[in-house]
């Protein structure tokens, strides 16, 4: 049914129970499992906690990567706790909706997975924008996780 699946993550509750739902269906069927993560300028809040003052300045360019590959590996850990492993972790820059759209293409993807909200308090209104997004423009089958 699905062979090379895709997970969009980001870190959040959301992308946590994602991660969960993709590495037991790759289990389940075998599928090569991949790992799409853009970091963003919330990246580092969910790293540093929620206690981070909102006053604060931006974080870095550096900063955001730093956070970004903390991120990863937190999702490497999770999925070796479900007992799978990413057969390839992307990490782009832009805007993760397109990142994830294209990483999907350039491995041939055949599912999306996918947390319903990120990080983004806007996006928080429904259905996050990212999901929104991927949804509506991949070319593949996607599934969303609350």
């Amino acid at each position: 049914m699905f062979s090379t699946i895709l997970l969009s993550y980001d870190g959040s509750d959301h992308a946590q129970n994602a991660l969960k739902a993709a590495a037991g269906l790759a289990k389940a069927l075998n599928a090569d499992l991949h790992l799409s993560h853009t970091p963003q300028i919330d990246t580092p809040t969910i790293v540093a906690g929620p206690f981070v003052s909102a006053l604060e300045k931006p974080p870095t360019d550096e900063e955001v990567v730093e956070a970004g590959r903390h991120v990863v590996d937190q999702a490497k850990a999770l999925a070796a706790k479900a007992g799978v492993e990413f057969k390839v972790c992307h990490v782009g820059r832009g805007r993760p909706a397109q990142h994830t759209l294209a990483d999907a293409e350039a491995i041939g993807a055949d599912l999306i997975v996918m947390g319903r909200r990120g990080l983004g308090a806007v996006g928080a209104l429904a259905m996050g924008s990212v999901s929104q997004a991927v949804s509506h423009g991949a070319k593949c089958a996607c599934m969303t996780v609350v």
